[in-house]
């Protein structure tokens, strides 16, 4: 006697072969399910997928490059909107993920125009960057925007963020002694 369909527990499956081979079916199904989607309701539907092995899959109900230019577009046209499918938690944290990124690159810039000034001006003191220290009082207040975000959306874990975002003047400044 069969035993029907089953739950399958949601774990990593051991066996290298079973898992390609659950991989496989799950693609498919994967893709059956988003052309019935898109069928159904007009909608653009896209599907990255990377394999065990590395092989790259996608499933577009148009052009999927197509599909990701318009997802990424409104995505720079809207960088404040919370994803639907993603948990105020995970969008909370990647949205505090990419300010991290943007601080980095911006010290960065700062440290190479540094030094390129001391290159240029051996002899004179590199005077603050006023659109840097702009920028930097923007990013702690959207850093506090998404505490309070966080807040809002009454997490599980405690969260807690530095707000010591904004360094001092002389940050990565040497004295001119090395």
């Amino acid at each position: 006697m069969s035993k029907g369909r089953q739950k399958i527990e949601m774990k990593l499956v051991e066996s290298k072969d079973a898992r390609y081979v659950t991989f496989s079916k799950r693609k498919l199904s994967l893709f059956k399910k988003a052309n019935e989607f898109s069928t159904l309701t007009g909608a653009d539907v896209g599907i990255l997928l990377i394999s065990p092995s590395g092989k790259p899959y996608s499933y577009g109900s148009t052009s999927i490059e197509k599909i990701t230019d318009k997802f990424l577009e409104w995505k720079l046209e809207n960088p404040h909107v919370v994803d639907q499918a993603d948990g105020g938690k995970t969008n909370v944290f990647r949205v505090f993920d990419d300010l991290r990124e943007e601080l980095q690159i911006m010290n960065e810039k700062e440290k190479s125009r540094k030094i390129r000034n001391k290159i240029l001006h051996p002899n004179l003191e590199t005077s603050p960057d006023k659109h840097r220290l702009e920028k930097l009082v923007e990013l702690k207040l959207r850093l506090e925007n998404i505490k309070m975000e966080a807040k809002n959306n009454i997490l599980a874990e405690p969260f807690k963020f530095d707000m010591n975002v904004v360094p001092n003047q002389d940050e990565g400044e040497s004295s001119g002694t090395q």
